[in-house]
Protein backbone atom coordinates (compact mmCIF):
# COMPACT_ATOMS: atom_id res chain seq x y z
CA UNK A 1 0.00 0.00 0.00
CA UNK A 2 1.24 3.56 -1.10
CA UNK A 3 2.57 5.59 2.22
CA UNK A 4 0.01 8.76 2.81
CA UNK A 5 -0.80 11.02 5.17
CA UNK A 6 -2.93 9.77 7.91
CA UNK A 7 -6.39 11.33 6.44
CA UNK A 8 -5.96 9.78 3.25
CA UNK A 9 -4.56 6.41 4.05
CA UNK A 10 -8.23 6.19 6.26
CA UNK A 11 -9.86 7.18 3.48
CA UNK A 12 -8.49 4.66 0.76
CA UNK A 13 -8.71 1.89 3.17
CA UNK A 14 -12.71 2.55 4.12
CA UNK A 15 -13.18 2.83 -0.06
CA UNK A 16 -11.40 -0.60 -0.43
CA UNK A 17 -12.91 -2.41 2.53
CA UNK A 18 -16.64 -0.97 0.95
CA UNK A 19 -17.51 0.73 4.31
CA UNK A 20 -19.82 3.07 4.62
CA UNK A 21 -18.87 6.90 3.66
CA UNK A 22 -19.17 9.24 6.14
CA UNK A 23 -21.25 11.71 7.07
CA UNK A 24 -19.38 14.06 8.69
CA UNK A 25 -20.58 13.40 12.42
CA UNK A 26 -19.17 12.46 15.34
CA UNK A 27 -20.71 9.19 16.83
CA UNK A 28 -20.39 6.16 18.58
CA UNK A 29 -20.78 4.22 15.21
CA UNK A 30 -22.50 1.00 17.01
CA UNK A 31 -24.99 2.56 18.94
CA UNK A 32 -26.13 3.96 22.62
CA UNK A 33 -28.32 2.34 25.28
CA UNK A 34 -31.53 4.34 25.47
CA UNK A 35 -30.87 5.49 28.80
CA UNK A 36 -27.08 6.42 27.64
CA UNK A 37 -25.47 10.18 27.27
CA UNK A 38 -25.76 10.72 23.87
CA UNK A 39 -23.47 13.40 22.24
CA UNK A 40 -23.07 14.16 18.77
CA UNK A 41 -19.91 16.06 17.41
CA UNK A 42 -20.03 18.30 14.36
CA UNK A 43 -17.72 20.84 12.54
CA UNK A 44 -18.29 24.59 13.57
CA UNK A 45 -21.15 25.40 11.29
CA UNK A 46 -23.78 28.38 11.40
CA UNK A 47 -27.48 26.66 12.51
CA UNK A 48 -28.91 26.56 15.68
CA UNK A 49 -29.22 22.99 16.22
CA UNK A 50 -29.76 19.57 14.80
CA UNK A 51 -32.29 18.05 13.89
CA UNK A 52 -33.15 14.44 14.75
CA UNK A 53 -35.27 11.93 12.48
CA UNK A 54 -36.82 8.75 13.06
CA UNK A 55 -35.73 6.44 9.88
CA UNK A 56 -38.71 4.54 9.93
CA UNK A 57 -41.38 7.42 9.46
CA UNK A 58 -38.91 10.37 8.57
CA UNK A 59 -40.09 12.71 10.99
CA UNK A 60 -38.47 14.68 13.10
CA UNK A 61 -38.36 13.50 16.74
CA UNK A 62 -36.00 15.97 18.45
CA UNK A 63 -34.22 18.89 18.00
CA UNK A 64 -31.51 19.68 19.66
CA UNK A 65 -29.45 22.80 20.13
CA UNK A 66 -25.75 22.99 19.27
CA UNK A 67 -23.39 24.43 21.83
CA UNK A 68 -21.13 27.13 21.37
CA UNK A 69 -17.93 26.58 18.48
CA UNK A 70 -15.00 25.19 20.94
CA UNK A 71 -11.18 24.46 20.19
CA UNK A 72 -10.54 21.06 20.86
CA UNK A 73 -6.70 21.27 21.70
CA UNK A 74 -5.60 17.67 21.07
CA UNK A 75 -7.08 17.84 17.41
CA UNK A 76 -6.94 21.33 16.31
CA UNK A 77 -10.56 21.48 15.32
CA UNK A 78 -13.24 24.21 16.19
CA UNK A 79 -16.26 22.13 16.96
CA UNK A 80 -19.44 21.82 18.32
CA UNK A 81 -21.67 19.17 20.22
CA UNK A 82 -25.38 18.33 20.20
CA UNK A 83 -26.94 16.39 23.13
CA UNK A 84 -29.60 14.25 22.01
CA UNK A 85 -30.17 12.10 25.10
CA UNK A 86 -34.18 11.81 25.19
CA UNK A 87 -33.76 9.64 21.92
CA UNK A 88 -34.81 5.95 22.85
CA UNK A 89 -34.81 2.77 21.32
CA UNK A 90 -34.83 3.36 17.28
CA UNK A 91 -33.00 4.06 14.45
CA UNK A 92 -32.45 7.88 13.71
CA UNK A 93 -30.14 10.14 11.67
CA UNK A 94 -29.18 13.25 12.04
CA UNK A 95 -29.62 16.91 10.39
CA UNK A 96 -28.68 20.07 10.23
CA UNK A 97 -30.43 22.81 7.32
CA UNK A 98 -31.90 19.86 5.66
CA UNK A 99 -28.98 18.27 4.67
CA UNK A 100 -27.93 14.74 6.79
CA UNK A 101 -24.54 14.85 8.79
CA UNK A 102 -24.43 11.50 10.89
CA UNK A 103 -24.44 7.79 10.11
CA UNK A 104 -27.57 5.66 10.84
CA UNK A 105 -27.77 6.66 15.12
CA UNK A 106 -28.97 3.09 16.84
CA UNK A 107 -30.22 3.78 20.05
CA UNK A 108 -31.18 -0.39 21.60
CA UNK A 109 -29.60 -1.31 25.04
CA UNK A 110 -27.50 -4.33 23.36
CA UNK A 111 -25.42 -2.16 21.08
CA UNK A 112 -22.13 -3.51 22.80
CA UNK A 113 -23.10 -7.01 22.80
CA UNK A 114 -21.65 -7.71 19.91
CA UNK A 115 -18.11 -6.21 20.34
CA UNK A 116 -17.61 -7.14 24.01
CA UNK A 117 -17.77 -10.45 22.83
CA UNK A 118 -15.48 -10.31 20.21
CA UNK A 119 -12.88 -8.48 22.37
CA UNK A 120 -12.75 -11.33 24.23
CA UNK A 121 -13.08 -13.69 21.58
CA UNK A 122 -9.66 -12.20 20.30
CA UNK A 123 -7.85 -13.60 23.23
CA UNK A 124 -8.39 -16.94 21.77
CA UNK A 125 -6.86 -16.08 18.49
CA UNK A 126 -3.83 -14.94 20.17
CA UNK A 127 -3.29 -18.25 21.83
CA UNK A 128 -0.31 -20.01 21.86
CA UNK A 129 1.12 -23.91 20.80
CA UNK A 130 -2.12 -24.75 19.48
CA UNK A 131 -4.07 -24.64 15.91
CA UNK A 132 -6.86 -23.02 15.51
CA UNK A 133 -9.85 -24.63 13.59
CA UNK A 134 -12.47 -23.35 11.65
CA UNK A 135 -15.01 -24.39 14.25
CA UNK A 136 -13.63 -21.78 16.48
CA UNK A 137 -11.58 -19.41 14.07
CA UNK A 138 -13.77 -19.13 11.19
CA UNK A 139 -11.49 -18.26 7.88
CA UNK A 140 -9.14 -17.08 10.50
CA UNK A 141 -8.05 -20.71 11.61
CA UNK A 142 -4.25 -21.48 11.56
CA UNK A 143 -1.62 -23.68 12.06
CA UNK A 144 -0.10 -24.42 15.18
CA UNK A 145 2.45 -22.85 16.31
CA UNK A 146 5.24 -22.34 19.36
CA UNK A 147 4.93 -25.62 21.04
CA UNK A 148 7.76 -24.03 23.40
CA UNK A 149 8.37 -27.55 25.11
CA UNK A 150 11.46 -26.68 24.78
CA UNK A 151 12.93 -23.34 26.05
CA UNK A 152 16.41 -21.68 26.16
CA UNK A 153 17.75 -19.52 28.76
CA UNK A 154 19.19 -16.09 27.15
CA UNK A 155 21.91 -15.85 27.22
CA UNK A 156 22.87 -19.42 27.13
CA UNK A 157 26.34 -18.84 28.50
CA UNK A 158 24.31 -18.25 31.54
CA UNK A 159 22.78 -21.73 32.34
CA UNK A 160 24.31 -25.38 31.52
CA UNK A 161 24.40 -26.19 27.83
CA UNK A 162 21.22 -28.56 28.07
CA UNK A 163 19.38 -25.94 30.37
CA UNK A 164 15.55 -25.97 29.38
CA UNK A 165 11.82 -25.28 30.41
CA UNK A 166 9.02 -26.91 28.61
CA UNK A 167 6.39 -23.39 28.53
CA UNK A 168 3.63 -23.94 26.22
CA UNK A 169 0.18 -22.11 26.15
CA UNK A 170 -0.38 -18.61 26.58
CA UNK A 171 -1.65 -15.88 24.92
CA UNK A 172 0.52 -13.82 22.54
CA UNK A 173 1.11 -10.54 23.57
CA UNK A 174 0.39 -8.37 20.75
CA UNK A 175 1.36 -7.90 17.17
CA UNK A 176 4.20 -10.26 17.58
CA UNK A 177 4.23 -13.71 18.84
CA UNK A 178 6.37 -12.82 22.82
CA UNK A 179 4.62 -14.06 25.61
CA UNK A 180 6.02 -11.23 28.53
CA UNK A 181 4.44 -12.11 32.35
CA UNK A 182 4.48 -8.35 32.87
CA UNK A 183 1.85 -6.98 30.48
CA UNK A 184 0.09 -10.49 31.46
CA UNK A 185 -0.41 -9.40 34.67
CA UNK A 186 -2.91 -6.52 34.30
CA UNK A 187 -4.47 -8.26 31.12
CA UNK A 188 -5.79 -10.75 33.31
CA UNK A 189 -6.54 -8.79 36.23
CA UNK A 190 -9.05 -6.94 33.81
CA UNK A 191 -10.82 -9.48 32.68
CA UNK A 192 -10.80 -11.52 35.95
CA UNK A 193 -12.42 -8.33 37.75
CA UNK A 194 -14.74 -7.98 34.67
CA UNK A 195 -15.80 -11.35 36.03
CA UNK A 196 -15.69 -10.67 39.50
CA UNK A 197 -18.09 -7.43 38.57
CA UNK A 198 -20.70 -9.47 36.36
CA UNK A 199 -20.18 -12.75 37.50
CA UNK A 200 -24.04 -14.04 36.90
CA UNK A 201 -24.17 -12.38 33.67
CA UNK A 202 -20.79 -13.79 32.21
CA UNK A 203 -21.25 -17.36 33.94
CA UNK A 204 -23.19 -18.22 30.84
CA UNK A 205 -21.34 -16.52 28.38
CA UNK A 206 -20.64 -18.48 25.22
CA UNK A 207 -17.48 -17.08 23.19
CA UNK A 208 -17.15 -20.73 21.18
CA UNK A 209 -13.51 -22.08 22.29
CA UNK A 210 -12.78 -26.08 22.37
CA UNK A 211 -13.41 -25.52 26.18
CA UNK A 212 -17.13 -23.96 25.77
CA UNK A 213 -18.41 -27.43 26.79
CA UNK A 214 -17.05 -27.69 30.18
CA UNK A 215 -18.72 -26.41 33.39
CA UNK A 216 -16.02 -23.35 34.03
CA UNK A 217 -17.38 -20.08 32.22
CA UNK A 218 -15.64 -19.18 28.66
CA UNK A 219 -14.45 -16.41 30.07
CA UNK A 220 -12.12 -18.15 33.06
CA UNK A 221 -11.48 -21.06 30.62
CA UNK A 222 -10.03 -18.45 28.21
CA UNK A 223 -7.76 -16.65 31.17
CA UNK A 224 -7.15 -20.43 32.13
CA UNK A 225 -5.06 -20.64 29.05
CA UNK A 226 -2.53 -17.30 30.03
CA UNK A 227 -3.10 -18.60 33.32
CA UNK A 228 -1.69 -22.38 33.13
CA UNK A 229 1.23 -20.95 30.69
CA UNK A 230 2.82 -18.33 33.78
CA UNK A 231 2.46 -20.64 36.38
CA UNK A 232 5.21 -22.84 33.76
CA UNK A 233 7.62 -19.14 34.24
CA UNK A 234 8.15 -19.18 37.76
CA UNK A 235 10.95 -21.03 38.80
CA UNK A 236 11.85 -23.60 41.84
CA UNK A 237 12.57 -20.44 44.52
CA UNK A 238 9.69 -18.88 43.87
CA UNK A 239 11.35 -15.64 40.91
CA UNK A 240 9.48 -15.50 37.84
CA UNK A 241 10.64 -15.27 34.45
CA UNK A 242 9.95 -11.95 32.78
CA UNK A 243 9.26 -13.12 29.46
CA UNK A 244 9.40 -15.86 26.72
CA UNK A 245 10.32 -14.50 23.12
CA UNK A 246 13.04 -15.05 20.28
CA UNK A 247 16.39 -13.22 20.22
CA UNK A 248 14.80 -11.26 17.43
CA UNK A 249 11.23 -10.65 16.02
CA UNK A 250 10.11 -12.61 12.83
CA UNK A 251 9.14 -11.05 9.94
CA UNK A 252 5.35 -10.95 8.81
CA UNK A 253 4.67 -14.52 9.00
CA UNK A 254 2.31 -16.81 10.85
CA UNK A 255 2.83 -18.52 13.96
CA UNK A 256 3.97 -21.68 12.42
CA UNK A 257 6.49 -20.62 10.11
CA UNK A 258 8.51 -18.73 13.26
CA UNK A 259 10.62 -21.71 13.98
CA UNK A 260 13.87 -19.82 15.54
CA UNK A 261 14.57 -20.53 19.15
CA UNK A 262 12.93 -19.44 22.21
CA UNK A 263 13.95 -17.77 25.04
CA UNK A 264 13.42 -17.27 29.01
CA UNK A 265 14.57 -13.76 30.04
CA UNK A 266 15.56 -13.33 33.74
CA UNK A 267 13.33 -13.42 36.95
CA UNK A 268 12.76 -9.88 37.83
CA UNK A 269 10.58 -8.81 41.15
CA UNK A 270 8.12 -6.82 38.72
CA UNK A 271 7.49 -10.19 36.63
CA UNK A 272 7.10 -11.93 39.78
CA UNK A 273 4.56 -9.58 41.51
CA UNK A 274 2.58 -9.66 38.62
CA UNK A 275 2.49 -13.16 39.05
CA UNK A 276 1.77 -13.56 42.14
CA UNK A 277 -1.16 -10.95 42.45
CA UNK A 278 -3.19 -12.65 39.63
CA UNK A 279 -2.52 -16.05 41.26
CA UNK A 280 -4.03 -15.14 44.49
CA UNK A 281 -7.13 -13.35 42.44
CA UNK A 282 -7.21 -16.89 40.62
CA UNK A 283 -7.23 -19.20 43.44
CA UNK A 284 -10.55 -17.05 44.84
CA UNK A 285 -12.32 -17.25 41.11
CA UNK A 286 -11.42 -20.22 39.70
CA UNK A 287 -12.24 -22.27 43.37
CA UNK A 288 -15.26 -23.67 42.45
CA UNK A 289 -14.68 -24.18 39.39
CA UNK A 290 -11.34 -26.08 40.14
CA UNK A 291 -10.30 -26.42 43.80
CA UNK A 292 -7.06 -28.14 43.06
CA UNK A 293 -6.20 -25.25 40.54
CA UNK A 294 -6.65 -22.50 42.94
CA UNK A 295 -4.60 -24.61 45.82
CA UNK A 296 -1.45 -24.27 43.15
CA UNK A 297 -2.52 -20.56 42.22
CA UNK A 298 -2.52 -19.77 45.92
CA UNK A 299 0.84 -22.07 46.71
CA UNK A 300 2.53 -20.32 43.44
CA UNK A 301 1.77 -16.79 44.55
CA UNK A 302 2.84 -17.01 48.37
CA UNK A 303 5.89 -18.36 46.92
CA UNK A 304 6.46 -15.36 44.39
CA UNK A 305 5.59 -13.14 47.22
CA UNK A 306 8.34 -14.28 49.33
CA UNK A 307 10.93 -14.24 46.83
CA UNK A 308 9.81 -10.38 45.88
CA UNK A 309 10.64 -9.75 49.28
CA UNK A 310 13.92 -11.56 49.29
CA UNK A 311 14.51 -9.66 45.63
CA UNK A 312 13.07 -6.43 46.15
CA UNK A 313 14.71 -4.22 43.69
CA UNK A 314 16.00 -7.01 40.74
CA UNK A 315 14.74 -4.38 37.75
CA UNK A 316 14.66 -6.19 33.99
CA UNK A 317 17.66 -5.21 31.59
CA UNK A 318 17.64 -6.23 27.99
CA UNK A 319 20.40 -8.34 27.10
CA UNK A 320 22.80 -8.17 24.76
CA UNK A 321 22.05 -9.63 21.17
CA UNK A 322 18.09 -9.64 22.19
CA UNK A 323 15.59 -6.94 20.26
CA UNK A 324 12.36 -8.27 21.63
CA UNK A 325 10.27 -6.36 24.29
CA UNK A 326 11.63 -5.05 27.55
CA UNK A 327 8.63 -4.11 29.85
CA UNK A 328 10.99 -2.57 31.93
CA UNK A 329 9.84 -0.81 34.57
CA UNK A 330 9.65 3.26 33.88
CA UNK A 331 9.91 4.01 37.68
CA UNK A 332 12.41 1.77 38.46
CA UNK A 333 10.97 0.72 41.59
CA UNK A 334 8.66 -2.42 41.88
CA UNK A 335 6.36 -0.69 44.76
CA UNK A 336 3.33 -0.63 42.50
CA UNK A 337 3.68 -3.94 41.78
CA UNK A 338 4.09 -5.13 45.71
CA UNK A 339 1.17 -2.65 46.61
CA UNK A 340 -1.37 -4.47 44.26
CA UNK A 341 0.22 -8.20 44.86
CA UNK A 342 -0.26 -7.80 48.57
CA UNK A 343 -4.00 -6.40 48.40
CA UNK A 344 -4.79 -9.34 46.64
CA UNK A 345 -2.90 -11.94 48.83
CA UNK A 346 -4.93 -10.45 51.77
CA UNK A 347 -8.48 -10.43 49.79
CA UNK A 348 -7.59 -14.11 49.38
CA UNK A 349 -5.88 -15.33 52.58
CA UNK A 350 -6.73 -12.17 55.06
CA UNK A 351 -3.07 -13.08 56.74
CA UNK A 352 -1.97 -9.60 58.55
CA UNK A 353 1.66 -10.03 56.64
CA UNK A 354 -0.13 -8.92 53.71
CA UNK A 355 -2.25 -5.96 55.06
CA UNK A 356 0.81 -4.64 56.27
CA UNK A 357 2.34 -3.93 52.82
CA UNK A 358 -0.71 -2.30 52.14
CA UNK A 359 -0.67 0.15 54.99
CA UNK A 360 3.11 1.15 53.92
CA UNK A 361 2.62 2.06 50.05
CA UNK A 362 0.81 5.20 49.15
CA UNK A 363 -1.79 5.60 46.56
CA UNK A 364 -1.46 7.80 43.80
CA UNK A 365 -3.88 8.96 41.20
CA UNK A 366 -2.47 7.29 37.85
CA UNK A 367 -4.78 5.97 35.28
CA UNK A 368 -3.38 2.16 35.51
CA UNK A 369 -1.27 0.81 33.26
CA UNK A 370 1.35 -1.88 32.79
CA UNK A 371 4.20 0.42 34.34
CA UNK A 372 2.02 1.64 37.18
CA UNK A 373 -0.48 -1.30 38.94
CA UNK A 374 -0.53 1.32 41.93
CA UNK A 375 -4.36 2.22 40.78
CA UNK A 376 -5.49 -1.63 40.63
CA UNK A 377 -4.74 -1.81 44.09
CA UNK A 378 -7.22 1.52 45.00
CA UNK A 379 -9.92 -0.55 43.28
CA UNK A 380 -9.49 -3.24 45.69
CA UNK A 381 -8.98 -1.36 48.68
CA UNK A 382 -11.93 0.88 48.02
CA UNK A 383 -14.11 -1.59 48.07
CA UNK A 384 -15.55 -1.54 51.68
CA UNK A 385 -16.71 -5.40 51.22
CA UNK A 386 -12.89 -6.16 51.05
CA UNK A 387 -12.69 -5.73 54.53
CA UNK A 388 -9.82 -3.48 54.75
CA UNK A 389 -9.13 -1.30 57.28
CA UNK A 390 -11.59 1.63 57.15
CA UNK A 391 -8.94 4.23 57.02
CA UNK A 392 -6.98 2.58 54.30
CA UNK A 393 -10.56 2.14 52.57
CA UNK A 394 -11.45 5.54 52.79
CA UNK A 395 -7.81 7.09 51.28
CA UNK A 396 -8.28 4.62 48.66
CA UNK A 397 -11.87 5.99 47.56
CA UNK A 398 -10.42 9.37 48.26
CA UNK A 399 -7.74 8.90 45.50
CA UNK A 400 -10.34 6.83 43.75
CA UNK A 401 -12.59 9.99 43.26
CA UNK A 402 -9.64 12.45 42.75
CA UNK A 403 -8.76 11.19 39.27
CA UNK A 404 -12.55 10.38 38.40
CA UNK A 405 -13.36 13.90 39.26
CA UNK A 406 -10.61 15.16 37.43
CA UNK A 407 -11.57 12.76 34.17
CA UNK A 408 -15.43 13.51 34.70
CA UNK A 409 -15.18 17.38 34.38
CA UNK A 410 -12.57 17.01 31.57
CA UNK A 411 -15.08 15.31 29.76
CA UNK A 412 -18.31 18.01 30.88
CA UNK A 413 -15.91 20.75 29.85
CA UNK A 414 -13.93 19.81 26.18
CA UNK A 415 -14.70 20.54 23.21
CA UNK A 416 -15.63 16.90 22.34
CA UNK A 417 -16.69 15.77 25.69
CA UNK A 418 -14.39 13.14 26.39
CA UNK A 419 -12.24 12.52 29.56
CA UNK A 420 -8.63 12.55 27.67
CA UNK A 421 -6.58 14.36 29.03
CA UNK A 422 -2.90 15.57 27.62
CA UNK A 423 -0.95 13.34 29.51
CA UNK A 424 -2.88 10.39 27.81
CA UNK A 425 -1.82 10.85 24.02
CA UNK A 426 1.13 8.04 24.87
CA UNK A 427 1.65 4.42 22.64
CA UNK A 428 -1.22 2.80 23.61
CA UNK A 429 -3.51 5.91 23.85
CA UNK A 430 -6.31 3.98 23.11
CA UNK A 431 -5.97 1.80 25.86
CA UNK A 432 -5.52 4.58 28.16
CA UNK A 433 -8.79 5.82 27.22
CA UNK A 434 -10.47 2.44 27.90
CA UNK A 435 -8.70 2.36 31.40
CA UNK A 436 -9.75 5.80 32.24
CA UNK A 437 -13.58 4.70 31.16
CA UNK A 438 -12.79 1.66 33.81
CA UNK A 439 -11.65 4.49 36.51
CA UNK A 440 -14.94 6.09 35.92
CA UNK A 441 -17.26 2.78 36.47
CA UNK A 442 -15.47 2.20 39.34
CA UNK A 443 -16.73 5.61 40.99
CA UNK A 444 -20.38 5.01 39.68
CA UNK A 445 -20.49 1.66 41.93
CA UNK A 446 -18.99 3.95 44.92
CA UNK A 447 -21.20 6.80 44.51
CA UNK A 448 -24.00 5.38 42.12
CA UNK A 449 -23.28 9.03 40.43
CA UNK A 450 -24.97 9.28 37.43
CA UNK A 451 -21.99 11.94 35.91
CA UNK A 452 -19.41 9.15 36.40
CA UNK A 453 -21.52 6.83 34.23
CA UNK A 454 -22.03 9.26 31.47
CA UNK A 455 -18.51 10.09 31.12
CA UNK A 456 -17.48 6.30 30.62
CA UNK A 457 -19.91 5.90 28.21
CA UNK A 458 -17.77 9.05 26.24
CA UNK A 459 -14.07 6.81 26.71
CA UNK A 460 -16.28 4.11 24.52
CA UNK A 461 -17.67 6.99 22.24
CA UNK A 462 -14.60 7.81 21.09
CA UNK A 463 -12.88 4.45 20.87
CA UNK A 464 -15.84 3.44 18.63
CA UNK A 465 -16.17 6.73 16.43
CA UNK A 466 -16.36 10.01 18.06
CA UNK A 467 -13.02 10.86 17.20
CA UNK A 468 -11.30 12.94 14.98
CA UNK A 469 -10.35 10.57 12.57
CA UNK A 470 -14.09 9.14 12.39
CA UNK A 471 -12.72 5.83 12.92
CA UNK A 472 -14.02 3.01 15.16
CA UNK A 473 -10.53 1.85 16.13
CA UNK A 474 -11.86 -1.80 16.99
CA UNK A 475 -11.72 -4.42 14.03
CA UNK A 476 -14.54 -6.02 12.42
CA UNK A 477 -17.11 -3.39 14.50
CA UNK A 478 -17.92 0.15 13.26
CA UNK A 479 -18.93 1.84 9.80
CA UNK A 480 -15.72 2.93 9.37
CA UNK A 481 -12.43 0.50 11.26
CA UNK A 482 -9.31 0.04 11.68
CA UNK A 483 -8.61 -2.20 8.55
CA UNK A 484 -4.60 -2.67 8.34
CA UNK A 485 -2.96 -3.56 12.33
CA UNK A 486 0.26 -4.46 12.97
CA UNK A 487 -0.85 -8.06 13.75
CA UNK A 488 1.44 -10.68 11.85
CA UNK A 489 -1.30 -13.42 11.55
CA UNK A 490 -3.49 -10.61 10.17
CA UNK A 491 -0.30 -9.67 8.03
CA UNK A 492 -0.04 -13.01 6.70
CA UNK A 493 -3.09 -15.00 6.68
CA UNK A 494 -3.96 -13.83 3.28
CA UNK A 495 -6.97 -12.87 4.17
CA UNK A 496 -8.74 -9.07 3.42
CA UNK A 497 -10.47 -8.64 6.49
CA UNK A 498 -8.07 -8.43 9.63
CA UNK A 499 -9.19 -10.68 12.61
CA UNK A 500 -11.98 -9.26 14.49
CA UNK A 501 -12.51 -7.63 18.34
CA UNK A 502 -8.80 -5.87 18.39
CA UNK A 503 -8.47 -2.35 19.43
CA UNK A 504 -5.42 -0.16 17.81
CA UNK A 505 -3.13 1.27 19.93
CA UNK A 506 -3.84 4.83 19.23
CA UNK A 507 -2.75 8.45 17.97
CA UNK A 508 0.19 10.20 19.43
CA UNK A 509 3.04 11.90 18.29
CA UNK A 510 5.92 9.69 19.34
CA UNK A 511 6.50 8.67 15.66
CA UNK A 512 8.63 5.45 16.72
CA UNK A 513 7.96 3.68 13.92
CA UNK A 514 9.19 6.27 11.30
CA UNK A 515 12.24 5.47 9.81
CA UNK A 516 13.67 4.14 6.47
CA UNK A 517 12.39 0.65 5.32
CA UNK A 518 9.47 1.05 7.80
CA UNK A 519 6.57 3.85 8.08
CA UNK A 520 8.64 6.09 5.51
CA UNK A 521 6.04 9.08 5.54
CA UNK A 522 5.73 11.08 8.83
CA UNK A 523 1.95 10.68 9.82
CA UNK A 524 2.71 12.56 12.92
CA UNK A 525 0.91 15.91 13.17
CA UNK A 526 2.77 18.44 15.22
CA UNK A 527 0.71 19.53 18.11
CA UNK A 528 -2.58 17.34 17.20
CA UNK A 529 -2.16 13.92 18.48
CA UNK A 530 -5.30 12.38 17.87
CA UNK A 531 -4.40 13.11 14.66
CA UNK A 532 -1.09 11.46 14.50
CA UNK A 533 -2.03 8.32 13.45
CA UNK A 534 -1.57 6.20 10.29
CA UNK A 535 -4.04 2.87 9.27
CA UNK A 536 -0.96 0.85 8.39
CA UNK A 537 0.55 -2.27 9.52
CA UNK A 538 4.34 -0.25 9.30
CA UNK A 539 2.48 1.61 12.33
CA UNK A 540 3.77 -0.57 15.99
CA UNK A 541 3.44 2.61 17.44
CA UNK A 542 -0.23 3.52 16.50
CA UNK A 543 -1.62 0.69 15.10
CA UNK A 544 -0.36 -2.63 16.79
CA UNK A 545 -2.71 -4.37 19.08
CA UNK A 546 -2.38 -6.03 22.39
CA UNK A 547 -3.46 -7.72 25.60
CA UNK A 548 -3.19 -5.18 27.71
CA UNK A 549 -5.59 -2.64 25.34
CA UNK A 550 -8.29 -5.22 24.79
CA UNK A 551 -8.79 -6.36 28.34
CA UNK A 552 -10.17 -2.94 29.24
CA UNK A 553 -11.91 -2.37 25.97
CA UNK A 554 -13.63 -6.28 27.02
CA UNK A 555 -14.10 -4.32 30.10
CA UNK A 556 -15.66 -0.96 29.41
CA UNK A 557 -17.93 -2.40 26.46
CA UNK A 558 -19.36 -5.70 28.50
CA UNK A 559 -19.71 -3.39 31.70
CA UNK A 560 -22.07 -0.43 30.02
CA UNK A 561 -23.71 -3.57 28.05
CA UNK A 562 -24.78 -5.22 31.34
CA UNK A 563 -25.27 -1.60 32.91
CA UNK A 564 -27.36 -1.05 29.79
CA UNK A 565 -29.70 -3.37 30.29
CA UNK A 566 -30.35 -2.69 34.03
CA UNK A 567 -28.03 -5.15 35.38
CA UNK A 568 -27.29 -3.91 39.49
CA UNK A 569 -23.84 -2.23 40.11
CA UNK A 570 -21.64 -4.27 41.50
Amino acid sequence: MKYLIVSMIVMANLANAQITKSFGARINQLGYGEQAKKILVYKDIDAPAVEFRDLASGKVVLTAPLSAPAAWEHSGEIVRKADFSELKKGLYAAYINGARISDNIVVQNNAYEDVYKAALKWFYYQRASTALSPEFADKWARAAGHPDTSVYYYPESEKPENWKISSPKGWYDAGDYGKYIVNSGISVFTILEFYEHFEKELKNLSLNIPESKSKTPDILEEARWNLDWMLTMQDSDGGVYHKLTTARFCGHIMPNMDTAKRYVVMKTTPATLNFAAVMAQAARIYKPFDAKFSQNALAAAEKAFEWANKNPGVLFKQPDGMNTGQYHHPNETSKDEHLWAAAELYMTTKKKIYVQVTDSVPFNSNSPWWGDANFLAVYRLANSKNNFNQNLTKAAQDTLLTLANMLRDQSESSAYGLPIMKWNWVWGSNSVVANNGIVLLHAYYLTKDKRYLDAAQRALDYILGANPLDISYVTGHGNRTMMDPHHRPSEADGIFEPVPGMLAGGPHEGGQDIKPGNCEVNYVQKGKPALSYIDHHCSYASNEVAINWNAPLAYLAGALHFLNNGVRVP
